[in-house]
């Protein structure tokens, strides 16, 4: 694959990602009511923060990565990680959450028609050119686990900056 096909893969990565964070934003909130104890309800203005927060994660990374290129590792595998990590997403926990609660999880549908192939193809990509898989492996759950555990302060940030009046 040459380099400007990268590029737009990665773009399209872009816009799927945007279209899935707007799907959450729009719907997860009402649904996180009926996820029992599965997932905590979350309060619609807390979470839009929280994603547009790694959003704009997700939006510099990409941006960084495609301006260093392959030159820095460092760049290079967050953005991979990155990448990974929302591929599983789709998976876990919008997959099996859609299948245990027997109701659709919001992000779903994005997820697996965009979030996944294109995370696969990008990722296949660069296993194919010598990445080391190990420390791929390694930037996805540190890139995960990071975001992951970042949406609890997330939500209280969101929760602290916007407030409506009752």
């Amino acid at each position: 694959m040459n380099n400007s096909t990268l590029e737009t893969i990665k773009i399209i990565f872009l816009l799927g990602f945007t279209l899935h964070n707007f799907e959450e934003a729009i719907w997860l909130p009402k649904w996180s009511k009926y996820a029992g104890k599965y997932q905590k309800p979350v309060e619609s203005n807390h979470f839009i923060f929280a994603v547009f927060v790694i959003t704009i994660f997700g939006y510099f990374v990409t941006v960084l990565n495609l301006l260093a290129g392959e030159t820095n590792y460092i760049i290079l595998y967050t953005y991979l990680g990155f990448i990974g990590m929302m591929g599983l997403n789709s998976i876990f926990p919008h997959l099996i959450a859609t299948i245990v609660i027997k109701k659709y999880s919001p992000g779903l549908m994005t997820g697996l028609l965009l979030n996944l192939p294109v995370s696969v193809i990008l990722l296949f990509h660069y296993i194919n050119n010598g990445i080391n898989f190990y420390y791929l492996f390694i930037a996805i759950i540190l890139v995960g686990g990071l975001l992951s555990f970042s949406l609890k302060y997330l939500f209280r940030l969101g929760k602290m900056l916007i407030q409506f009046p009752d």
